[in-house]
């Protein structure tokens, strides 16, 4: 079955539960890429809730789907994408005010 078959057997793309689609994940105090996702951040799902990782041959058919939910992520984290000015920055407000004491 070549790559553009599986992708369309697949139901959906999730961000992988076992490092919270960042990708990697803390290994006694060192980053290491995820096992289950592979690095990636996101897994298939299938239509029995079942994840599996995304094979390499894949991502050029998933690539702009996988920007999407990265980009739907960083949003929810609060990344706007927009950089700010140094005193709109909240450490820098925090360090002014203890510098203040």
């Amino acid at each position: 079955m070549d790559a553009e078959r599986q992708v369309e057997n697949m139901s959906q793309i999730v961000q992988c539960v076992s490092c919270d689609g960042y990708g990697w994940i803390d290994d006694e105090g060192k980053a290491v890429d995820c096992d289950w996702c592979g690095g990636i951040g996101y897994v298939y799902r299938n239509e029995r809730g079942l994840d599996r990782r995304i094979p390499t041959a894949d991502l050029p058919y998933v690539s702009e789907e996988l920007e999407a939910l990265e980009a739907q992520r960083l949003r929810q984290l609060g990344y706007t994408g927009e950089a700010r000015k140094p005193w709109e920055q909240a450490i820098r407000r925090q360090r002014s005010n203890s510098n203040d004491s």
